[in-house]
């Protein structure tokens, strides 16, 4: 009886204090790291989220944008923050794809960072191209690269962004001659396309649709496996090409912690995400974006990440694309 009595006592000091903390949680705002400047897809969606997950957590979200590196700045900020679930990082598969493409990586998803959910996945980007640029289809584009008179550039957030790798797909693909140009993010490469200072960028539809409608950005492709509905005239990337089927995932967002943090917290976080995103109106939102709504579990986004590295890494072989 004493035995089981000591282990009891042992089972309660262990817990209380958690269960603790899980229900004190949040007392003040949460800083939400995001690797993107100001005006990019991401932080438009992350803003969108927060105004239904404050409701729940009872605190408000403090957006902290640290740009630059392909989102290493905002990791290893995340990376040195104290683990107690107020510093939280948003962002999407470029996070993941820096550790295939530099040989000595800053860290690594999974042994550093704790992921809590899969916020969403991008089922496709919108191929876009300045209404100054004098093709009119995707293959007429590809033809104008070649032509060293008509340089033909694209922008991508960083070395080995998804942007990035898609470029190079279609180069290795097409036999196009894209020629890359990295930005901070995605705000100033719709500012270099609009002003024609490079003729091509990949956008997810959310930020994009306005422009496209405007006149002010030619639409010649989406890279999803169905036409995006909002935009039915736009052919899919497997049609414009006219060849195999071409398909390709934009990326997707997810929310991490520092390795660490105690998992009442992780799952109060992950819990008062996923509310927010079954909430019918966001939800609605966020699909005529070309969002699909995810809410995972930390255990499932893991799962997905273990799965997403392994496919990478092979599209980036494909791509010719070597770690630096």
């Amino acid at each position: 009886m004493r035995f089981r009595f000591f282990w009891i006592m042992l089972v309660l000091v262990v817990t209380l204090p958690m269960t603790s903390v899980a229900q004190e949680y949040p007392t003040r705002p949460i800083r939400l790291l995001l690797p993107q400047p100001p005006g990019g897809t991401m932080e438009t969606v992350a803003r969108e989220v927060s105004e239904y997950v404050v409701r729940g957590l009872g605190q408000n979200l403090v957006f902290d944008n640290r740009s630059g590196a392909n989102g290493i700045i905002a990791a290893e900020t995340l990376a040195r923050a104290a683990k107690d679930g107020y510093t939280l990082l948003y962002t999407s598969a470029s996070l993941v794809n820096n550790q295939l493409v530099f040989k000595k990586p800053p860290f690594d998803i999974l042994r550093d960072f704790a992921p809590v959910t899969q916020v969403t996945s991008l089922s496709g980007y919108l191929v876009l191209v300045g209404a100054q640029v004098p093709a009119v289809n995707l293959r007429a584009l590809v033809e104008m690269s070649k032509n060293p008179k008509t340089p033909v550039h694209f922008g991508s957030s960083g070395v080995g962004n998804s942007q990035h790798l898609l470029g190079e797909l279609l180069n290795t693909r097409l036999g196009a001659q894209f020629r890359h140009i990295p930005y901070k993010g995605f705000g100033p490469i719709i500012t270099a396309v609009l002003g024609n200072e490079i003729q091509v960028a990949f956008g997810a539809p959310t930020t994009t649709v306005s422009h496209v409608k405007a006149g002010r950005l030619k639409a010649f492709a989406y890279t999803g496996k169905q036409r995006f509905s909002p935009l039915p005239e736009v052919p899919t990337l497997t049609e414009a090409t006219g060849g195999k089927e071409f398909v390709y995932e934009a990326s997707w967002h997810g929310i991490f912690a520092p390795i660490g943090t105690p998992e009442p917290i992780l799952k109060r976080v992950q819990s008062e995400f996923g509310k927010a995103l079954n909430h019918p109106k966001l939800r609605a939102h966020l699909e005529a974006g070309g969002h699909a709504v995810i809410g995972s579990t930390g255990n499932e986004f893991r799962g997905y990440l273990i799965g997403y590295i392994k496919d990478t890494a092979e599209q980036l072989r494909i791509a010719k694309i070597e770690p630096q």
